[in-house]
């Protein structure tokens, strides 16, 4: 059987938790709505994620006529949801060795934030800001949302499937928040993999992905995503399958030609080269 495209995801807060989608539109900086937004440190820029806050991990996000809502579920004091905004005042924030710039979302949502997760912390939204890909491993002047350095994540649903059956607790394609999850492999072959191509219905040219780099983990795959709590059961099961030079590597990262009209869906056959 041919590889194929199994689940699709996008994350519109950066380390909340994300959405499963049939389809992704994708854009010059990656699937639309994909880490548009990010929580940052109120007195530092910097910003957070589910390794000092686990609890993001527990605030969802829909996308309703266009609008994209987070919703919470934590505290019963607080409103239950809110429209995403997108403008504000521009700020300095810092993402990894990345300084760059964004739309403050304004007091408001930072106050529900805040309270939610008992961190003084600001929304930012990314809009037409410009952040660029790592010149190390992208081509020069590669554009990317607030994702913590490349447009897309592909992992292989045979590689996490391997390593559940291993597992004391259980492992899904959750905890590694990737954007393209590739059924039909061999477990561990995208270790190899080297480009990948989808044909586009009713286009002549293919949609063309590079693999630019293995992705190096940090704790979260680790917490559950259901409780944000940590399963200890998982550690030695990544150890033993996904170590490398003494860090832990899952899942590859990818960059693409960016044409009008590009598009992912559940059920696309794909090409990969090794």
């Amino acid at each position: 059987m041919l590889a194929q495209i199994d689940q699709l995801f996008i994350y519109p807060v950066k380390s909340c938790a994300g959405i499963s989608v049939s389809q992704i539109q994708l854009t010059k900086k990656g699937p639309m709505f994909d880490r548009w937004w990010m929580l940052v440190d109120a007195k530092t820029g910097v910003f957070l994620s589910q390794r000092e806050i686990p609890q993001m991990a527990l605030i969802s996000t829909r996308i309703t006529d266009g609008c994209v809502w987070v919703e919470q579920s934590l505290n019963h004091a607080l409103v239950s949801s809110h429209c995403l905004p997108v403008k504000g005042q521009l700020v300095d924030v810092d993402v990894w060795s990345d300084h760059v710039r964004g739309y403050d979302c304004g007091d408001e949502i930072a106050e529900w934030f805040s309270v939610l997760l008992q961190h003084d912390c600001r929304l930012i939204y990314q809009g037409d800001c410009e952040r660029l890909a790592d010149e190390t491993y992208a081509d020069k002047n590669t554009p990317v949302s607030f994702a913590d350095g490349f447009p897309l994540l592909v992992i292989a649903q045979s590689s996490v499937d391997k390593m559940n059956a291993a597992c004391e607790g259980d492992i899904s394609s959750i905890n590694f928040r990737p954007n393209i999850v590739i059924g039909n492999t061999l477990a561990f072959a995208e270790i190899d993999w080297k480009a990948l191509s989808i044909k586009r219905s009713g286009f002549e040219a293919n949609l063309e992905m590079s693999v630019v780099k293995r992705c190096q983990r940090c704790v979260i795959p680790m917490l559950n995503p259901a409780t944000a709590e940590r399963d200890r059961n998982i550690l030695p099961v990544l150890l033993k399958y996904c170590r490398a030079n003494k860090e832990i590597y899952f899942g590859q990262n990818l960059t693409f030609k960016y044409a009008e009209g590009l598009d992912l869906s559940v059920g696309q056959e794909v090409d990969i080269a090794v």
